[in-house]
């Protein structure tokens, strides 16, 4: 049998813990994907409540997860956001422009029931994210 080209990501320190089970992110033929990153301070584990600056956490969590596997946001190539209200994609567009003010990767927002499910909690944003691995 072939070996699988597939590890999991490691932890990185300026990363929201995960829950157990759970892993920042998995790399796999040449790519990295990283699920369910939400807007939670690492420092405290609790969601920022204002959206726009829970946007900013969501991409700066991206930016810490990626980083703990030597990518950049410039690694990223597709960004699936989750919402529960559409109505906050004006705030996490602001906050997108920031990050990708060039070039930015492919996304498109999906509308779902709830992205407050525990461990998120008053997550405004959820979002999955494949990048090239370095």
């Amino acid at each position: 049998m072939a070996k699988l080209d597939r590890a999991s990501m490691p932890q990185s320190d300026d990363a929201p813990d995960r829950m157990e089970g759970m892993v920042p992110g998995v790399r796999a033929g040449g790519f990295l994907f990283l699920s369910a990153i939400r807007g939670r301070d690492p420092e405290t584990g609790k969601m920022i409540e204002d959206p726009l600056e829970q946007a900013r956490r969501c991409l700066r969590n991206i930016e810490a997860v990626l980083a703990g596997s030597g990518a950049t946001l410039a690694h990223v190539v597709k960004v699936t956001l989750y919402m529960h209200d559409l109505n906050r994609r004006k705030e996490f567009h602001q906050a997108w422009m920031e990050f990708f003010p060039k070039d930015p990767p492919a996304r498109i927002a999906v509308g779902i029931a709830d992205a407050n499910a525990s461990p998120g909690g008053k997550a405004h944003y959820a979002l999955d994210v494949i990048a090239l691995a370095p």
